[in-house]
């Protein structure tokens, strides 16, 4: 009897090591999983940076109407009277360069619908299942004197991303956007549970936090309701509505915009690193089709100033 309660002693040692061996185990597997996720945020990080950088601005503001829009029109805040539009003072990222970039709106709409983005001085982007090519384009410089182009011609390249090339060169005092490279995947966490810090652009011509995932692979997913650590609280946060699509998402590196992707749905839109290729063909088409003497090309935004996290 006193052999038998021992050996049932033994046993049940024995399982309970295996149970502790098993669950030490998963959470050690589970802090492996998770260590990417902490290198890839602390502090020296371009993620963390963004975080930072963003937040920073943000500093001593609750993120109401006036903090995010980043146009004031006087008499119309629909952008009919294109020419008493100036950017807004006290706009949270008044005076980052790319601003820009993206029109103020168009000659024939009454809001900032379905605006593209530069990426050269003659060439945009924007979502396939806009049309912004329609219409006269109203850009707005950054000394406030807006200058009128056209397109020429565009050119869909697939995944909701379709390039445009303009009648004129705009002028510096305009600009456009330099990308997300390719090789982000070395410097930004790369899974669908770590965020990182975005801006967004919506039809209110506002700027405001757009929590960012890359671990869809050729697309970027965003949700309203997450933070990015060390980023922007929830009330810095717009959800993209009908309307939205077209408009520009960006990273604020230091004080650049840097262009990732355009609203194509409500949560996410299309990874513009995975399509330099095709995008940088399709400017070369657009070019030579039109007699741009100027072969333009993407430009990518250089990420060395940051440490590898992979």
């Amino acid at each position: 009897m006193i052999y038998f309660k021992w050996q049932k002693n033994l046993a049940a040692g024995f399982f309970k090591r295996i149970w502790f061996c098993c669950v030490f185990s998963a959470f050690l597997s589970q802090a492996r999983a998770q260590q990417p996720a902490n290198e890839s945020m602390k502090p020296g990080t371009l993620a963390y940076h963004l975080s930072t950088n963003a937040a920073g601005r943000a500093a001593g503001r609750y993120g109401g109407y006036s903090d995010k829009v980043v146009l004031v029109a006087p008499h119309s805040i629909r952008l009919t009277h294109y020419a008493e539009a100036d950017w807004s003072r006290a706009c949270w990222l008044k005076d980052v360069q790319g601003l820009s970039a993206t029109p103020i709106g168009f000659s024939n709409s009454l809001s900032g619908q379905g605006l593209p983005t530069m990426v050269s001085p003659r060439h945009y982007v924007c979502a396939t299942h806009m049309h912004p090519e329609g219409c006269l384009k109203a850009f707005l410089d950054t000394n406030n004197v807006i200058f009128w182009r056209k397109t020429l011609q565009r050119v869909d390249v697939g995944n909701d991303t379709s390039v445009g090339i303009l009648d004129a060169d705009l002028p510096p005092s305009v600009g456009f956007l330099p990308v997300l490279p390719a090789n982000f995947t070395n410097y930004l966490p790369t899974t669908s549970s770590n965020v990182v810090q975005g801006i967004g652009m919506n039809q209110d011509m506002y700027l405001f936090g757009q929590p960012m995932t890359f671990g869809n692979g050729g697309f970027v997913n965003w949700d309203s309701s997450q933070t990015a650590p060390f980023g922007l609280t929830t009330n810095w946060n717009v959800t993209i509505r009908g309307g939205d699509s077209s408009n520009p998402d960006m990273l604020l590196i230091g004080n650049q915009l840097v262009l990732v992707s355009h609203n194509s749905v409500v949560q996410g839109g299309p990874n513009y690193a995975f399509q330099i290729p095709a995008i940088n063909q399709a400017m070369h088409l657009l070019s030579t089709n039109n007699h741009v003497r100027t072969d333009y090309q993407l430009t990518g935004f250089p990420l060395t100033n940051w440490p590898k996290i992979r």
